[in-house]
C-alpha cells in the first residue's frame, strides 16, 4: 500500500502542469535534453554511480544484500536508476513546466564566504531559461523526492518507507549543494 500510495504521490508531482509557460528561445529547446543525456552516460555519473555504490557498499547499506559483488552490482543499479529518475524528473519538470537552467554557473564574485554562500544558494534558488530572473529550483527537489520515493520500490522492505525516500532525498540535494561548491572553487580551465 505504502509503495503504491508513493508511487501516485509521485508521478502527481510530475504530471500536473504548473501553468502556462513561455517556450525557451530558438536554439534554447535542446539544452535540457542534452542536459539529461551528460547526467546519466558520461564519465561524471559513472563516477556518481561507483562512488555512490562503494559507499553503501562500505557501510552494507541496504544489509539485505550483503557485502558481494552480486551486492555491489545491486548497489549500483539502485544507484544508477536513483540518477535516471531524478534526471528524467528534472527534464520533465525544469524545461517544460518551470523552465529553469539546473546548469551550474560560476558565480562572478570575489571572496570565499560570498562564492560559499552563491554555490549553496545555486542548489535551490537558480536561473530561468526563459526570460530574466531566478526561480525556486521545483525540478531540482521533484527530482530527488522522486527518486528517493521510487527507489524505495526496489528496496528490501526494511527501507522502503516513506521516511527512507525522503533521507534519500535530502541526501541528494546535500549532494548537489556540495557539487556546486566543488564546481565553484574548482581551478578554470584555460
Amino acid at each position: 500500500m505504502v509503495r503504491s500510495t508513493t508511487f501516485l504521490f509521485s508521478f502527481a508531482l510530475i504530471a500536473v502542469p504548473v501553468g502556462a509557460q513561455q517556450a525557451p528561445p530558438p536554439g534554447q529547446e535542446h539544452i535540457h535534453w542534452q542536459e539529461f543525456k551528460h547526467k546519466i552516460r558520461w564519465k561524471d555519473s559513472l563516477i556518481k554511480t561507483a562512488l555512490g555504490a562503494s559507499w553503501a557498499e562500505a557501510r552494507n547499506s541496504p544489509h539485505e544484500w550483503n557485502r558481494t559483488w552480486a551486492g555491489f552490482g545491486k548497489r549500483a543499479a539502485s544507484s544508477y536508476g536513483q540518477r535516471l529518475i531524478k534526471g528524467a524528473t528534472e527534464l520533465a519538470v525544469s524545461s517544460t513546466v518551470t523552465h529553469e537552467d539546473l546548469r551550474y554557473h560560476k558565480s562572478n564574485q570575489e571572496g570565499a564566504w560570498l562564492r560559499l554562500k552563491y554555490a549553496l544558494v545555486r542548489t535551490l534558488w537558480v536561473p530561468r531559461d526563459v526570460g530574466d530572473g531566478n526561480t525556486f529550483a521545483a525540478g531540482r527537489v521533484t527530482g530527488a523526492f522522486v527518486a528517493g520515493q521510487l527507489s524505495r520500490t526496489w528496496m528490501p522492505s526494511r527501507v522502503a518507507t516513506f521516511n527512507a525516500g525522503a533521507q534519500n532525498m535530502g541526501l541528494s540535494l546535500s549532494v548537489d549543494a556540495g557539487i556546486n561548491v566543488l564546481r565553484e572553487f574548482w581551478p578554470k580551465k584555460h
